[in-house]
């Protein structure tokens, strides 16, 4: 009979627990100001980038951060980060992207955001455009500075 009970009393916490899941937390103050931060980062970092600035662009990565972009093994050194860069920061190219939601764990520590790119190459008299998404982890260095560890996007464009 003991047996019963404890089995029931087991179903029956697993049931309310999955019929009411924890409800969303929101976000603490630090957590906002924290993801405040990342947004502006991110804005800056667009902005190098647009403006051709490779050195700028490549200083909002951590030093051990890995580049995930399309149809290209994955990038995990400073050099093969530096390699994806370039020809998206050269002068015949214009890349640009707006973040649309940044979320910050409760550790303060790390943090995803995403959105969306557009970017531009001039080829001779043909021009190549693209228009995709990207998805960003960040994480808090010891200096309380936030850089991406995490970088990973691609093209919203049919396979082809």
């Amino acid at each position: 009979m003991r047996y019963r009970f404890l089995c029931f009393a087991a179903i029956a916490t697993a049931v309310v627990c999955w019929a009411n899941p924890e409800p969303p937390q929101t976000p603490t103050q630090s957590q906002k100001s924290a993801a405040k931060a990342i947004f502006a980062l991110d804005e800056k970092w667009s902005a190098a980038a647009h403006g051709h600035d490779l050195a700028a662009t490549l200083s909002y990565y951590s030093d051990d951060a890995v580049v995930l972009a399309p149809n290209a093994p994955i990038a995990k050194t400073k050099k093969e980060i530096k390699d994806v860069w370039v020809g998206m920061t050269a002068s015949n190219a214009s890349v640009s992207w707006k973040c649309t939601k940044v979320e910050v764990s409760k550790s303060l520590d790390m943090a995803y955001s995403y959105g969306t790119y557009d970017l531009s190459i001039k080829d001779g008299d043909k021009t190549i455009t693209d228009k995709g998404k990207f998805v960003e982890i960040w994480k808090k260095q010891k200096d309380g500075k936030w850089k991406c560890s995490v970088d990973a996007f691609n093209s919203d464009l049919p396979a082809g």
